[in-house]
């Protein structure tokens, strides 16, 4: 069985909507590993889906919509972040039963690494995103995609490792 081509016409405003609304949460998650702010992370979203409006003519194929427009989020992410928003973790630690520890000090971990590793992380681990998607979208050769994750993993095992991660 052969897949069949997207040939949603992003230029008018109903395939646009179409093409980005199952992107939204991973445009958030994104823009999240970034700024680490989820109010923030969805404002970059909001002003990415903008921008990605205005230029969808520039979109070479419907096939490349996706990568192109999560590199337009992680640009505009990182923007808010030149302009001040910094990161900060949006859970209460004070309530947090003892079943949730591991998560949080996961997440925290995460948000603590270098963006050019927190990024392929959170593409990788939690948006399933192949290792060449994350490459075309972070502007990077897969080879140091593949690297950052090594790192980044390093980084994460050594921090978490009263877990025994």
């Amino acid at each position: 069985m052969t897949e069949r081509p997207n040939t949603t016409d992003i230029t008018t405003r109903e395939g646009f909507s179409q093409a980005a609304a199952p992107l939204e949460r991973l445009l958030l998650t994104v823009s999240y590993g970034v700024l680490g702010n989820w109010d923030a992370a969805a404002d970059a979203v909001q002003s990415a889906l903008l921008k990605g409006w205005r230029s969808r003519r520039s979109v070479k194929d419907s096939g490349s919509f996706k990568a192109w427009l999560v590199k337009i989020a992680v640009n505009e992410s990182r923007n808010m972040a030149r302009r001040g928003f910094t990161l900060a973790l949006d859970e209460n630690l004070a309530e947090a039963p003892r079943d949730k520890e591991l998560k949080l000090d996961v997440r925290r971990a995460v948000q603590a690494l270098p963006e050019k590793y927190r990024l392929p992380v959170m593409l990788f681990y939690f948006e399933d995103m192949p290792v060449a998607d994350i490459a075309r979208v972070l502007d990077m050769p897969e080879g140091t995609v593949v690297s950052h994750l090594y790192r980044g993993r390093a980084r994460l095992r050594e921090e978490l490792k009263e877990y025994g991660i």
